[in-house]
């Protein structure tokens, strides 16, 4: 009788050494986890304000890259009209209608997710359904500008007969100012088709750019109700 008091003590002894190990586990597994979200929520805050200032650096790129497409096209509606209406004016006009300026976007953030594979990082999906629609967006738009490269070169020839450059002397400096020739110009109605392919291009990119801009507003709004936690 004895002996099994004895045993009963120390298995009952030995039960409870396993449970207080067991607990032991779970709380330094419990905090363990904690750590690690600790870790990511911090790394996924520096994520957010880098791709916060990531977006606002290109919508302002956006931004002046539209009114650049818009002043173009205007230049070049102007010319055609004064061809159509035999104008007189014989100022100097833009050097380049072949031309659409390109645009340089900062995505290094994104780039660095998608490389290492810890866009999941980025917690909330429908900000990660914008990143990758900016993404497409922006891929899309640099093949575009490609195409259009290739477009200026093969109708470069049509505009050089008509291309001048007149030496510019200023007292700090000498410079050559480069214009196509209004007079020739007018008589050519290949050269007036082309200028309206043109103006009609730089208001595509016009357009198409700004629907890119309404991503990344939608972007750096999607992160300030992330930060304010009160997105919908």
């Amino acid at each position: 009788m004895l002996t099994e008091n004895k045993f009963s003590k120390y298995l009952i002894y030995a039960v409870g050494e396993i449970f207080l190990v067991v607990i032991g586990i779970l709380i330094a597994l419990q905090i363990n986890n904690w750590n690690e979200d600790q870790k990511k929520t911090a790394l996924e805050v520096q994520y957010l304000i880098r791709l916060k200032e990531e977006a606002t650096w290109n919508i302002q790129q956006i931004e002046s890259n539209k009114e650049l497409y818009l002043h173009l096209s205007k230049e070049l509606n102007a010319l055609i009209n004064k061809i159509e209406n035999n104008s007189q004016d014989s100022s100097k006009i833009i050097a380049r209608p072949n031309y659409i300026h390109p645009w340089q976007l900062k995505t290094d953030t994104y780039n660095e997710l998608v490389s290492t594979g810890t866009l999941n990082n980025i917690t909330d999906l429908k900000l990660r359904d914008l990143l990758n629609q900016a993404e497409s967006f922006s891929n899309f738009s640099d093949k575009q500008l490609e195409n259009w490269r290739n477009i200026a070169v093969s109708h470069e020839a049509a505009f050089i007969p008509y291309r001048n450059s007149v030496l510019i002397k200023e007292s700090d400096s000498t410079y050559y100012e480069t214009f196509m020739d209004f007079n020739e110009i007018e008589n050519d109605s290949n050269i007036i088709e082309l200028l309206k392919y043109w103006s009609q291009g730089n208001m595509v990119f016009y357009e198409g750019i700004n629907n890119l801009k309404t991503i990344y507003t939608d972007i750096l709004d999607r992160i300030d109700c992330i930060e304010l936690k009160n997105c919908q």
